[in-house]
């Protein structure tokens, strides 16, 4: 039952989470390729999809658009020629500063029938389950 409940609720948060943080603007998975790029910058494509759970492939359909948008800029790896390093522009990280508010609010509101130190238990159970 607990995967119905990840299922579930993943699909209410973030059935509004595009609406009220991205504003239809920016998706959900940009958002997540410029946070956690934010937090590696200079890491490669490979590592960015390895960090964030999903195939190379299905990480750079995000990329390439955070890339057209001007928020990633990808740069040779030093080292690698078949490799790339990607960071914040500057647009990327003013974003992410606009974004980290809506974000706070939106987490706020999503989680209103729960106290502060239950969202916080609640943060910590599933960073737990998703990196161990």
């Amino acid at each position: 039952m607990l995967g119905l409940y990840l299922h579930v609720a993943y699909h209410r948060v973030m059935a509004s989470f595009g609406r009220k943080v991205g504003l239809g603007q920016v998706t959900p998975a940009v958002i997540g390729v410029v946070a956690m790029l934010a937090e590696s910058p200079g890491i490669s494509q490979a590592m960015l999809a390895r960090r964030i759970g999903l195939e190379r492939a299905t990480i750079g359909t995000s990329v390439a658009r955070a890339i057209a948008a001007g928020l990633v800029v990808r740069q040779d790896a030093h080292g690698d020629a078949r490799s790339y390093a990607l960071s914040l522009s500057p647009a990327g990280e003013r974003m992410l500063r606009t974004l980290r508010r809506r974000i706070a609010e939106h987490e706020g509101a999503t989680g209103t029938h729960l106290t502060a130190p239950e969202r916080r238990t609640l943060r910590d159970l599933l960073h737990k389950l998703v990196y161990g």
